[in-house]
């Protein structure tokens, strides 16, 4: 066993901690992160880009979040008697890896010698979690979860607990998968032969990158700068073509609400050899400030409905 509990842990954002491959960077390290890109992650560790610091309203967004990682536990323990759960989070590091690493797991959960990884989230609800419905842990929680078993040693199934503002908590299970593990590790080090090698990934379209690129050039120094004409045209046409797209969109979210009234979900139903299919459309969810937000299904199959209306 090579795996060691680490009592002297380096402070999220510090240079000791950039250095570290993490489980929570393990999305962003494979391109699959839906908060962090690849190419804002790199700037970080490769030592361009200090990590944005943490304002108010996020602070307060953690403090609740650690609040209610509390209830998340509680009810974790109810579902699982005979189990211990650590009152905290507990860091692991695997010695025998070739880099330098660390996974900080929300629980320890303990029942004689076994020893079993539990996360804890919260999201407003199983939506934004990342839960189409179908009751599948999201892609880049499953690889930080399993590069939490890896590192920990614990390849018993580990549990995350989605605990969220609308709806009931739900526990999902997640295996540890051999093939997904060994695909981390040949990523990790490619990453890491990125960073010696001072070669940044490609940008891509995510605003974490766009972000990145606004921060990596804050200041003007009253030159100019020749672009392609390729680059230019598509430029310009494609920020025509949104601010008349986003006119669109806006006109028919308010026909959108305003067919769904009161309704949480709206739908369309196709009948194939005899029997009802319910395609789902866009549902109704409330936002800040007592709002309403309108979301769209982004799985629905748009060829399908538009053949009902031809």
């Amino acid at each position: 066993m090579t795996s060691r509990i680490v009592t002297d842990k380096a402070e999220p954002g510090s240079p000791e901690w950039l250095k570290l491959i993490t489980a929570s960077k393990i999305p962003s390290i494979l391109g699959i992160s839906r908060f962090k890109s690849q190419y804002t992650l790199w700037h970080e560790m490769a030592g361009n880009l200090e990590p944005e610091q943490i304002g108010k309203a996020q602070q307060d967004d953690f403090d609740y979040g650690h609040a209610a990682e509390l209830a998340a536990g509680e009810y974790w323990k109810l579902r699982n008697p005979g189990w211990r759960l650590s009152p905290g989070e507990v860091q692991y590091t695997d010695i025998a890896l070739p880099f330098g690493n660390a996974a900080t797991i929300d629980a320890r959960a303990s029942r004689g010698t076994h020893r079993r990884v539990v996360e804890k989230k919260t999201a407003r609800d199983i939506y934004e979690y990342g839960d189409d419905g179908t009751g599948i842990v999201p892609i880049d929680y499953e690889a930080q979860i399993i590069f939490q078993q890896m590192v920990s040693g614990w390849l018993d199934p580990a549990d995350l607990v989605l605990w969220p503002q609308y709806g009931k908590p739900k526990i999902y299970h997640i295996e540890y998968k051999a093939h997904v593990a060994a695909a981390i590790l040949a990523a990790v080090q490619k990453w890491n032969d990125s960073l010696a090698n001072g070669v940044a990934p490609d940008l891509d379209d995510s605003i974490s990158t766009y972000e990145t690129v606004r921060r990596l050039n804050p200041k003007i120094d009253g030159t100019t700068v020749q672009l392609t004409p390729s680059l230019a045209a598509e430029f310009l046409q494609v920020d025509r073509d949104f601010e008349a797209l986003e006119a669109r969109r806006v006109g028919l979210k308010s026909k959108v609400l305003n067919e769904m009234g009161l309704a949480q979900h709206a739908e369309v139903i196709r009948h194939i050899d005899g029997a009802e299919v319910h395609e789902h459309i866009a549902r109704r969810q409330p936002a800040r400030g007592g709002s309403i937000a309108l979301y769209a299904d982004k799985k629905t199959d748009i060829a399908a409905i538009e053949r009902l209306s031809a």
